[in-house]
Order: structure tokens, then C-alpha cells, then sequence
């Protein structure tokens, strides 16, 4: 089984993996588990900020 968690910062993505977490038999060698940062691109202006 392999499962795809969008990590956010959201009330959503947090209640995801306070489920999971009850999980036990998730967490075997099975299973793969893949964690995507998702953020908002930044403005123009403040891209250029950062580099």
C-alpha cells in the first residue's frame, strides 16, 4: 500500500496524521509513506527577494 499525504499546515492535514498515528498496522515495513509539502508560490517581487 502506498499512500500520499499533502502536508499543508492545515487543521485538515493535521487531524490526517493524528488518524494515522492510530493506526498500527499501517506503520510495517509494507507499507510506503510519502509526505508532499505543498505552499503557495510566492509573489514575483518577493521571489526575487529570496532569490
Amino acid at each position: 500500500m502506498k499512500i500520499l499525504l499533502a502536508v499543508d499546515g492545515s487543521a485538515y492535514t493535521k487531524k490526517m496524521l493524528a488518524y494515522l498515528a492510530t493506526l498500527e498496522d499501517l506503520f510495517s515495513p509494507s507499507h510506503r509513506f510519502t509526505l508532499l509539502a505543498v505552499q503557495a508560490q510566492l509573489p514575483t517581487h518577493a521571489r526575487k527577494v529570496v532569490g
